[in-house]
């Protein structure tokens, strides 16, 4: 896998994520939007690097 890969633009994301939806951030707020992203990839990280079997099925729904 390539470097972009392993290590996004996180700035670019979130200046592109922000205009995506709309969203302003202040300026002073940007580099702590930056940091929070950041920490949400590293968090989320170990789940998306699961892999799961494809033959898996949902649970069933419970209904009372």
């Amino acid at each position: 896998s390539s470097m972009a890969e392993e290590k996004p633009d996180i700035a670019t994301l979130v200046d592109e994520a922000a205009k995506a939806i709309g969203l302003p951030i202040a300026a002073e707020y940007r580099d702590k939007v930056i940091v929070n992203y950041q920490r949400s990839l590293s968090i989320a990280k170990p789940l998306l690097d699961l892999e799961l079997d494809d033959e898996l099925s949902p649970a069933p729904v419970f209904r009372p």
